[in-house]
């Protein structure tokens, strides 16, 4: 009998140990993530990381958290990592938004615009307003040549969400590109000393009016985040684009591996960085 009541107890006190460490386990995720998420959106990418691996050690399988390690590593421009994360999602929750979504910013950032397009449909047939979606889109497109229906799908991002500083920069990006320069600046202008600016949104605008014969206008933007030189050695590429054919100018700006629209806002870059 004595046998019998220790054995009881001890396999009262294990659940009872058990049912405690789940729920400090969750706990835990659910902190982490929380907190992961406020640091990513801060620009504290290096905290987050660290967060979300720990929402991970509590929870393996927890899709808030792979899905924020995947947005991290998308603003480190490391798409492998990122797909890996997002296709997980995807395994076990197909119509995972989000995550298809970010698939195709993450096969966008390694050079598979095809494909991106494939994933941006795919999250558009689930929600035909998700303009983010339609931002991912018009990137892929753009970067296949594709300019007048890249156009199209930021202008319709843009009557969901009319303020959006990546949709407004990737629209001025693909405009100057076609060789609409007053319709970029356009378009660029009001957003690139705003708030969410940062130097991609002033490079394309400095872009925009070197097409569209303002060389002075084009220099003094770059100066806001390069040097004298690197001011000046942009200006003369901007100038060597704008002499191109729009299709001639499309193809030499894909080959630049420094052409890359934006997928997500990202942190400003140092001032002497280029794009």
């Amino acid at each position: 009998m004595a046998l019998a009541l220790t054995s009881c107890a001890a396999i009262g006190a294990v659940g009872a140990n058990s049912s405690a460490n789940a729920v400090a386990q969750g706990d835990s995720y659910t902190s982490s993530v929380q907190e992961a998420d406020a640091a990513r959106k801060a620009g504290n990418l290096d905290v987050a990381l660290a967060l979300y691996s720990r929402a991970l050690s509590a929870n393996p399988q927890g899709i808030e958290a792979k899905i924020g390690l995947g947005q991290c590593y998308l603003s480190l421009g490391a798409g492998d990592e990122a797909a890996a994360q997002f296709r997980d999602v995807l395994l076990r929750r197909e119509s995972d938004v989000e995550a298809r979504r970010g698939l195709a910013a993450a096969l966008i950032a390694e050079g598979q615009p095809a494909l991106a397009e494939k994933q941006a449909e795919v999250a558009l047939q689930t929600d035909s307003r998700d303009f983010r979606a339609m931002n991912v889109m018009g990137i892929a497109l753009d970067m296949q040549g594709r300019h007048a229906e890249a156009q199209a799908q930021y202008l319709a991002g843009l009557q969901v969400v009319p303020n959006d500083v990546a949709l407004r920069s990737n629209m001025g990006l693909s405009l100057a590109i076609s060789g609409q320069a007053q319709e970029a600046i356009a378009q660029l202008l009001p957003v690139a000393g705003g708030p969410g600016s940062d130097a991609r949104v002033r490079q394309n605008l400095a872009l925009a009016y070197a097409m569209a014969g303002d060389f002075e206008g084009a220099l003094q933007i770059s100066r806001h985040d390069l040097d004298e030189a690197r001011a000046q050695q942009q200006l003369s590429y901007f100038m060597r684009l704008r002499s191109l054919p729009p299709a001639e100018r499309s193809i030499e700006l894909r080959r630049n591996p420094n052409f890359f629209p934006q997928s997500t806002l990202r942190l400003p870059q140092p001032s002497g960085k280029t794009n």
